[in-house]
């Protein structure tokens, strides 16, 4: 029987209707910079939905004006000296940034072949050139679109370059929000998670041109990466661990989870190779916690309980039928010098604000071995409806409406104006109207659902 994540190929966009974007103008491919290298990512892209129209009819460009936004601060050594420097005002919800893209035409012909292998390029934020950088694009099943659509980038600063940043940042991933028709379902979610005092990535809005094309509005997402764990922790140098699906192209893929015997299968990002002993020893902590003791104390030896509470509390919040809890899908795992203890990090909220009926799933009947196991346990049970409880306080106290409202706003006119966009006009009123209808709801829902 297949899993959930297959479901992925069903749209989250609502009622069809009548796609009302403009044609897209397709790139021209500059010969200036140089050929495409390498990366380690080698999974091969499957041609999943949207129209991938590629005529060469002229589309009106996006309005990239910032609207009186602060222009980011100059840096130097000198300013510098031993602070970071300061990139708040790369992830602000409260203006629209530009990022322009420049490929040779060796680098797009690169892309299109292994569009996981990084190729080099120049990049220019808010007028700021860096040059050279690696460009790849992103994304699996459901969400990866080639160039000639509008894909997920991922923006490396030191490819080529080391120890080359931007502002301090070693990274930086666009998502394209070809599946999210409200285009406000991460921002929303990962602020909740920052309420909740979860470490999760930060988000901002920017449009994006490639060779001068538009392509259209992108969320920002600060990648999970060093300066991340630097940022989010005050011992930043343990190992991160990528907990999603590894995927064998077409539809055959492994989704991740303790106790499955897929240890070898997550991928370390940041810390020391210790031949993912980390990871097992979470699973072999969760099996010998089964076979008697109390499960509640001896899974304590390996998981941050306080962080795994909130981290499940919020995907249940936001309704992240593609999290961890309900899929196996979609998180980091950070395992903190302080205790040695596993820590959860969200990521990818594309499948949220879906009530688990929709994919055909229960949150009293999670796929995750480790939610799964404490719903069983009275103990760690109870643990949990005092996290969602204190998880509504959170979202009530942060104002998500307002947030919601004063962001929709912003974007309207780029959404409208996005050449790329695979969701009608329709189709985005009607995600929005939903989400919003959401954050007005879930609250008393949860109290209902657990009794609060």
């Amino acid at each position: 029987m297949l899993r959930p994540a297959l479901l992925l190929f069903l749209s989250a966009c609502g009622p069809p209707a009548v796609d009302e974007r403009p044609d897209r103008l397709q790139p021209t491919v500059d010969d200036s910079a140089a050929p495409a290298t390498t990366d380690d990512e080698t999974a091969a892209p499957t041609e999943t939905g949207g129209d991938t129209d590629t005529s060469a009819d002229t589309a009106p460009a996006p309005d990239t004006d910032t609207g009186g936004a602060p222009a980011p601060p100059e840096v130097d050594e000198e300013t510098i000296g031993d602070h970071e420097p300061d990139d708040s005002w790369i992830f602000s919800n409260e203006t629209i940034h530009a990022v322009e893209i420049t490929l040779s035409s060796e680098s797009w012909s690169a892309l299109q072949l292994d569009p996981y292998e990084y190729a080099e390029a120049s990049v220019t934020f808010d007028g700021e050139p860096m040059d050279p950088v690696g460009v790849r694009l992103r994304g699996k099943i459901g969400s990866f679109r080639d160039l000639y659509g509008k894909p997920k980038f991922k923006i490396d600063f030191n490819q080529y370059v080391e120890g080359q940043r931007f502002h301090g940042l070693e990274t930086l991933s666009l998502n394209n929000e070809v599946v999210d028709c409200s285009y406000l379902k991460e921002p929303i979610a990962y602020r909740l998670y920052e309420e909740m005092g979860v470490p999760a990535p930060r988000t901002g809005f920017t449009t994006v041109t490639v060779n001068g094309a538009p392509y259209g509005l992108y969320v920002i997402i600060e990648t999970p990466d060093d300066r991340f764990l630097e940022r989010a922790y005050e011992e930043p140098d343990g190992n991160l661990y990528d907990g999603k699906y590894v995927w064998y192209g077409d539809y055959n893929y492994t989704l991740l989870d303790f106790g499955d015997g897929v240890d070898d299968l997550y991928q370390l990002e940041e810390g020391t190779d210790v031949g993912n002993a980390d990871i097992a020893f979470v699973s072999n902590t969760l099996y010998l916690s089964r076979l008697g003791g109390s499960f509640y104390a001896d899974m304590g030896a390996a998981l941050d309980w306080e962080n795994f509470h909130r981290f499940w509390a919020v995907e249940q919040w936001v309704g992240q039928n593609d999290g961890y809890v309900m899929n196996t899908n979609n998180y980091r795992v950070y395992f903190d010098p302080a205790d040695g203890l596993a820590n959860f990090v969200p990521w990818d909220f594309d499948y949220s604000f879906l009530y688990g009926y929709e994919w055909g799933l229960d949150w009293w009947s999670p796929r995750g071995n480790l939610a799964a196991a404490c719903l069983a346990d009275a103990e760690c049970l109870a643990a949990q409806q005092v996290a969602t409880a204190d998880a509504i306080a959170a979202a009530e106290a942060a104002e998500l409406v307002t947030l919601f409202d004063e962001m929709s706003a912003l974007i309207a006119d780029e959404v409208a104006a996005d050449p790329r966009r695979e969701c009608s006009s329709g189709s985005i009123i009607y995600e929005q109207s939903r989400v919003r209808e959401w954050l007005e709801s879930r609250s008393d829902q949860m109290r209902s659902e657990w009794g609060l």
